[in-house]
């Protein structure tokens, strides 16, 4: 299996390469160049293999032969060894056709884990193998810096640099990367919002100065090996849910598009989606791209749901690589006027391209709170914010009778506040976390600037000298 890049799709790399490498040296994410297809006959046997089996089956799919068997088997295995759940994950019967997955049985009780603990262990084995060390560096709205620090801790192959909006991720999501005791780990707090954080890692990875420092690679969504390991839950959860001759709609919270281009890729190779729902907060860019066929970049506003807090969602861009029939140049030239003019408009015939995959809702904070409230007292389930958005975009009108499932993104308790509001109770964290808020934080504050993000880099990194 090859893979080419959003903004060359003459571009011909391997899995290892694309892993390693993260973003792709033109600015551009990879996707592969032919996509491979899951048989009605393939999707049956999944009934009977565990989340561990369906992971093997699907990623060898994009893996390939560029690791063996035997090492992806013990890989797979490794990285779910600490989750909660012997299942990994679970899908709750809600009566009356809904469903609702939970993805926050990780180490750092969110759906990133899902991926990112594959994706750590992935980066060690082709690291030693290749006889190589990294410097990844990501930015975070809440839970991928907690799950990327988990996996990448104590690993001497690697070294984590994670970029976090200040004062603007939950307190439990920030003590989850700022206690972890880790001499290849670097938490910073950037005095800006997720986008600004984002920007300065794309920043990052193209400044030619830095290309002679150091080999960078990145473990937020933009890295391929994230979305595959996504797709994983998709099909896992179809297969423990007995319901015949049925396509599915899928309600799922969104940010940064990572976790709901996961399930339109899971649809691309063959699993029964009738529709992905894009649950959106105020931020709502991807509900008016979804609905209107625009995009029109204005400033973050924070609110209770965090990690949905973005205005420039990074996967977007695969999707419309897509959307313009893979043709490169055309995406240059569309982002190009999406970062001059922030702005970004499509014809009638591409809304509708849009619509075949995709619906979306815009979720006030007003109405995530009365979610959580209703879906307390009525399933006796707490709603972590997120969630919560996913479940309140769910209108009568686009169910039609199909089987819904919600995507349930991260465990409550990283929400104390916000739950105390909607449900006047008190939620604590699972016992092996209590200590979380009696210990020691180190993280370094940064204004937004970046040659003194640069210079930090430079000066804390352990391997620059090394490349």
């Amino acid at each position: 299996m090859y893979y080419e890049s959003t903004r060359n799709n003459k571009l011909k790399k391997k899995f290892s390469e694309v892993l390693l490498l993260g973003l792709a040296e033109d600015g551009g994410l990879f996707i592969p160049k032919k996509w491979p297809k899951v048989s009605k006959k393939e999707l049956s046997k999944f009934k009977n293999m565990n989340y561990q089996q369906i992971a093997f089956y699907i990623s060898k799919k994009f893996i390939e032969n560029e690791i063996n068997d035997k090492d992806l088997k013990k890989i797979i295995r490794k990285s779910f060894k600490n989750f909660s759940k012997k299942s990994i994950a679970t899908c709750k019967d809600l009566e009356n056709n809904k469903w609702i997955l939970e993805l926050f049985h990780g180490p750092t009780l969110s759906f990133k884990d899902y991926s990112l603990q594959v994706v750590g262990n992935l980066f060690e084995h082709v690291l030693k193998k290749e006889k190589k060390r990294i410097t990844i560096i990501g930015a975070t709205s809440g839970d991928t810096g907690s799950a990327a620090i988990n996996a990448c801790k104590n690993k001497s192959t690697m070294e984590l640099f994670i970029f976090h909006p200040y004062k603007k991720v939950s307190n439990i999501q920030r003590r989850l990367m700022t206690t972890v005791k880790s001499e290849n780990i670097h938490n910073i707090a950037i005095k800006g919002n997720f986008d600004d954080c984002q920007k300065i890692v794309k920043k990052l990875f193209v400044d030619e100065d830095l290309k002679n420092k150091f080999y960078f690679s990145a473990i937020n969504s933009i890295n391929w090996a994230r979305i595959l390991f996504q797709i994983i839950y998709y099909f896992y959860c179809v297969s423990k849910i007995n319901v015949k001759n049925e396509k599915f709609i899928f309600s799922v919270p969104s940010g940064n598009f990572g976790n709901v281009y996961s399930g339109y890729v899971a649809k691309k190779i063959g699993l029964p989606i009738d529709k992905l729902i894009i649950a959106t907060n105020e931020n709502d860019v991807l509900s008016t791209f979804t609905n209107k066929g625009y995009i029109k970049l204005k400033s973050v506003k924070q609110t209770i749901s965090p990690s949905m807090d973005i205005q420039l969602p990074s996967n977007l861009e695969r999707f419309i690589y897509d959307l313009f029939g893979k043709n490169d140049k055309l995406v240059i030239d569309q982002l190009g006027k999406l970062y001059k003019n922030k702005r970004l408009l499509v014809n009638k015939n591409k809304i509708r391209q849009i619509q075949n995959h995709f619906k979306s809702s815009r979720v006030n904070e007003k109405n995530t709170l009365l979610i959580i409230q209703e879906f307390f007292y009525k399933n006796k389930i707490i709603l972590d914010p997120h969630t919560a958005v996913g479940v309140a975009a769910v209108t009568k009108k686009e169910i039609k009778n199909k089987p819904v499932v919600y995507i349930s993104t991260a465990h409550p308790a990283k929400f104390p506040e916000t739950i105390f509001k909607a449900i006047k109770k008190k939620i604590t964290l699972p016992k092996k976390y209590k200590s979380l808020l009696k210990l020691k934080e180190n993280y370094k504050i940064i204004n937004l600037n970046y040659n003194k993000i640069k210079n930090y880099l430079i000066k804390e990194s352990r391997f620059v000298e090394n490349v």
